[in-house]
């Protein structure tokens, strides 16, 4: 009896126990189903079963089980995956079906031609070429949703980056790291260390995101400007969530840690005033990150 659609999925979910023949017989059933419905829309395209399988454990939450699967949007989630891996058939099927949809996410930007262009580069780049240090975007698709909304949402974004990139409205946010820090409970003390160093954190931190390791850039740049939820970086790099999750938290604390040496070295604060700055910054990571990143990381 075959077995190896159950037997990748259980492996890929990371579940350390020994199963039964019999105990497996129905999830190999369950994952056979579901790759005919998923490969079905898709001719031609032949992404090996169990590489798929493996791929749907991934996109699981911890919690969830292989009925989940059925939720999931399998032949979008099967396009992407093999268009990921740079199948030249899921290649060209992605393109034709989801490409177009550029047109009509950013129709009423009102971008030149030559705007429009790009944006699709942009997003073609960054859905299907992947590097060693970051896999093609698209294995990130969740399947919770169609594939096309995913693809106009990508590609809105890319094209408002453009604008900006542009001259278009600067975001008033931009232009103090420490200021969107400070909040209106801030003790008058603190507000005034944040404000009155906030260049040389500015510098001191883009100097610490140049001193990290490439994975641990990416990592950050994937979830706080690209918005990937944890499973959604396990599924683009093909590990168990737990692990994407230490990579994610080994990149925040290596650059605090890096940015606190660095201002240590430069400022003559006491420890608690430099605590109390860190431990605030820190404690907002989600808040402010995304836009400390996005004025000092370019694709």
């Amino acid at each position: 009896m075959d077995l190896s659609l159950a037997q990748s999925f259980i492996a890929a979910r990371g579940s350390a126990e020994a199963s039964s023949p019999e105990s497996l017989a129905p999830l190999q059933a369950r994952l056979a189903q579901a790759l005919d419905m998923a490969r079905a829309p898709w001719p031609g395209v032949d992404l090996d079963g169990r590489r798929f399988v493996s791929h749907l454990a991934r996109l699981l939450p911890g919690d969830g089980t292989a009925v989940a699967v059925e939720t999931l949007s399998l032949p979008d989630v099967y396009l992407a995956r093999a268009a990921a891996d740079g199948l030249p058939t899921a290649l060209s099927a992605f393109e034709a079906r989801y490409l177009p949809e550029v047109n009509l996410a950013v129709a009423r930007l009102k971008l030149p031609p030559s705007g429009l262009d790009e944006v699709r580069q942009l997003l073609r780049q960054r859905m299907l070429v992947g590097s060693a240090e970051t896999p093609a975007r698209l294995a990130a698709y969740p399947g919770t949703g169609p594939l096309s909304g995913w693809v106009r949402a990508a590609a809105l974004w890319l094209a408002l980056d453009w604008q900006r990139q542009r001259g278009g409205p600067a975001d008033s946010t931009d232009d103090g790291d420490l200021s969107m820090l400070v909040s209106p409970e801030d003790d008058p003390e603190l507000a005034y260390l944040k404000r009155t160093y906030r260049a040389e954190f500015s510098d001191c931190f883009s100097t610490a995101l140049l001193a990290l390791e490439p994975r641990q850039r990416n990592m950050l740049r994937l979830k706080y400007l690209d918005g990937l939820s944890i499973d959604q970086l396990a599924a683009l790099y093909g590990v168990h969530r737990s692990t994407t999750a230490r990579w994610v938290l080994g990149a925040q604390e290596t650059l605090l840690q890096q940015t606190r040496q660095r201002l240590t070295e430069r400022l003559r604060l006491t420890s608690s005033q430099l605590d109390s700055v860190l431990r605030l910054i820190s404690s907002q990571l989600d808040v402010s990150l995304s836009r400390l990143l996005r004025s000092r990381m370019n694709d």
